[in-house]
């Protein structure tokens, strides 16, 4: 078991000062590029409600009782699905009542290992899909209760056939018996297809999009190919919207 430090966030940041800069390409092969990423988990209240809404949005009922495996995945790079999805997570476990899983599915740009410990952690999901490891070497308990990290793993040349056959349906199908909810934080989904795979293996999707970033008909095609799948869009999450208006003020309105 490895020891993490604390972690989450009131809005994921970009990269500052002389950080380097990843580029990427829609047909590049996965280089291992962690991306550097600092979340702080202690929530004003406003946000604090936010993912409290987005929680209740889990909770079984008639619409979506069987609702237990969920993929987080933004547009494009940098719009904070990383963030949504440990703080969803986080949320969950906080309540005391289940137990979660947050999976780093991100082929491209994995950042949970920085996020909940300083070491790294050389094998993960990806070994377990090819059958290189067991699964539960590679589980890791994070500092919240209740709450456990599956790292990305090693780096692989076609993560779209990693995502698209049996093996992953299989450790999922697993991972179900074990953990009440499994969260999921994908790659973005305009411009790569894992994702896409990976979606029509989960119980539903949170699309996480930019405010005046995410452009209107970039998010209307990507509805339109979840909805292709058919995949089950759970809701969209808008994130770092900026509001001009004192938020006193804004009660009246």
């Amino acid at each position: 078991m490895s020891k993490i430090f604390e972690a989450l966030t009131r809005a994921e940041e970009k990269p500052k000062g002389n950080e380097p800069t990843v580029k990427f390409s829609t047909l590049g092969l996965f280089n291992n590029q962690r991306r550097p990423i600092k979340i702080d988990f202690d929530l004003d209240p406003y946000l604090e409600e936010q993912y409290q809404k987005l929680r209740r949005r889990l909770a079984p009922n008639g619409k979506n009782a069987n609702v237990k495996v969920v993929m987080v995945a933004a547009t494009t790079h940098g719009e904070g699905a990383t963030t949504t999805s440990a703080i969803l997570a986080s949320t969950l476990a906080r309540s005391g009542k289940a137990r979660i899983l947050l999976i780093d599915a991100n082929l491209r740009t994995p950042a949970l290992d920085g996020v909940f410990d300083d070491a790294d952690h050389p094998e993960g999901l990806s070994d377990v899909v090819a059958a290189d490891v067991a699964v539960e070497s590679v589980i890791y308990q994070t500092n919240f209760p209740n709450l456990f990290l599956l790292p990305v793993g090693k780096s692989h040349p076609a993560p779209s056939y990693l995502f698209d056959g049996d093996p992953i349906s299989s450790l999922l199908n697993q991972l179900r018996d074990k953990f009440d909810y499994i969260i999921l934080d994908g790659a973005p989904l305009d411009g790569y297809s894992e994702s896409f795979f990976l979606a029509s293996k989960v119980d539903g999707v949170v699309l996480v999009v930019e405010s005046e970033r995410t452009q209107k008909r970039t998010i209307q095609k990507i509805k339109k190919e979840l909805e292709w799948g058919p995949i089950n869009l759970l809701g969209i999450v808008l994130n770092k919207k900026k509001n001009y208006i004192p938020r006193l003020l804004e009660r009246f309105l």
